[in-house]
């Protein structure tokens, strides 16, 4: 079995896509007979926040992170980033069900993600929203720099905030479509990021508050009940 145990170090340019055999997704643990779980990267572009689920998944589920790619490339619309991913989440996952998790900008991705693959008759598992919310992520001021985390190489500040930018502006235009399907919203106490989700589900959408909801020590447990 191979676990990756730290991407911290990795920024966009030292991506190698020889190293897998699609540029954008970064295995945090590729072995497994499950169907795999799909991490959307956050505002920043980079996966290395989503580490510290596999602690926590089943050791029989492969977790891919779904990343920036290395090459630079911008999309043009947010719409055209989720059907970027879903080509790349396809060649992948070629049978089976598709189980996506995003944290705050990586949710309302996931989201959108999830709706392109319905559209394509791709059967969509667990969808996962971790402090995302679709209408304060088109709200106005976001700081970028705060937005990049503590964790984040600052070596690479530059880049990073040039990704987080287009990210940022992308999102300001975006309206999501409707999922078919149950979704899990897991919010920090103070918010209530799940019930802006109500409009764009066509399901159930299972609402936590907890103390921490990018801490997988807190949600990775209730994640993992969420993908059986």
């Amino acid at each position: 079995m191979t676990v990756v145990n730290d991407l911290s170090h990795l920024a966009l340019t030292e991506l190698d896509p020889s190293d897998y055999a699609v540029p954008t997704i970064a295995p945090i643990r590729s072995t497994g007979h499950l169907d795999p779980v799909f991490c959307i990267h956050p505002l920043v572009g980079l996966v290395d926040c989503y580490v510290g689920l596999a602690a926590h998944v089943d050791d029989d589920r492969p977790i891919y992170g779904v990343q920036v790619p290395a090459s630079g490339e911008r999309a043009e619309s947010f719409a055209a980033l989720a059907a970027q991913y879903a080509d790349d989440i396809a060649r992948i996952q070629t049978d089976g069900a598709v189980h996506l998790l995003g944290m705050s900008f990586g949710g309302v991705l996931a989201h959108a993600i999830a709706v392109e693959l319905q559209n394509r008759g791709i059967t969509v598992g667990a969808l996962t929203l971790l402090d995302s919310d679709p209408v304060l992520a088109r709200a106005e001021g976001v700081d970028l720099l705060g937005a990049m985390g503590d964790e984040i190489d600052r070596s690479h500040v530059e880049e990073l905030l040039a990704v987080a930018s287009h990210n940022d502006e992308l999102v300001q235009r975006h309206l999501p479509g409707i999922y078919f399907g149950d979704i899990l919203a897991v919010s920090s106490l103070g918010t209530d990021s799940g019930s802006a989700w109500h409009p764009f589900v066509c399901g159930t959408v299972a609402k936590y508050l907890v103390p921490d909801a990018t801490s997988f020590d807190v949600v990775g447990p209730l994640v993992e009940s969420y993908l059986d």
